[in-house]
């Protein structure tokens, strides 16, 4: 998609030139799962100013691993799967923090069985056309969504702005949930776009 171009450039002309080459995207999608339990105590401890830097920084590691896999061809199976479980780990541990906490354990138990269905139709998608599909344009808005949604509900806690910002973010969460299961579907399939642009390259050849 032609937002994921984009972000990859804006990341290679700004960020990526300060990440050495010898760092690679599955060393970054390991920085966010090991940020997991520093989130968590800061939660715990309601130290809510430090999480909302600490997860907006591990937030960001998601594009940056992203980019630098596709601009540094570096990209391979074990990162795709690194990436998926990096980021449904980082969304998890702050949904249970705040969903039950202030939109009740139904839509936490909503986002969940999507996360399910997810985890089967990438499955079977894998089992289908031979290698892990990765992640596609409605997951990677799902999780700019979440983070923002989280974001939102971070500075809620900071500022005391009830009234305004809990039902903003409970927009673009609800919104997200859209894209996530929108993500379901868009896996490829035998015969598949994928499966058509090998056999371009096979003719080409």
């Amino acid at each position: 998609m032609d937002l994921q171009r984009y972000s990859d450039t804006f990341l290679a002309k700004t960020l990526l030139p300060f990440i050495p080459r010898r760092v690679t995207p599955n060393q970054v999608s390991w920085l966010r799962i090991l940020s997991l339990p520093f989130i968590c105590y800061l939660l715990w401890r309601a130290e809510y100013v430090a999480g909302l830097i600490l997860f907006s920084v591990a937030a960001l590691t998601d594009a940056i691993d992203g980019a630098m896999a596709r601009t540094r061809d570096q990209i391979t199976e074990t990162g795709k799967i690194l990436d998926a479980v990096a980021d449904r780990c980082l969304m998890l541990l702050v949904a249970l923090f705040f969903i039950p906490r202030y939109f009740g354990w139904k839509l936490l138990v909503f986002m969940a069985l999507i996360e399910l269905l997810n985890a089967f139709m990438g499955y079977r998608s894998r089992k289908r056309i031979g290698v892990n599909p990765g992640a596609n344009w409605a997951g990677k808005t799902k999780m700019i969504l979440q983070s923002v949604a989280f974001i939102l509900l971070f500075l809620m806690l900071v500022t005391g702005e009830t009234a305004f910002l809990k039902p903003i973010a409970l927009f673009v969460f609800g919104v997200s949930l859209l894209f996530n299961l929108v993500q379901c579907f868009l896996y490829p399939e035998r015969g598949s776009a994928l499966f058509r642009s090998t056999e371009a390259v096979s003719e080409l050849g």
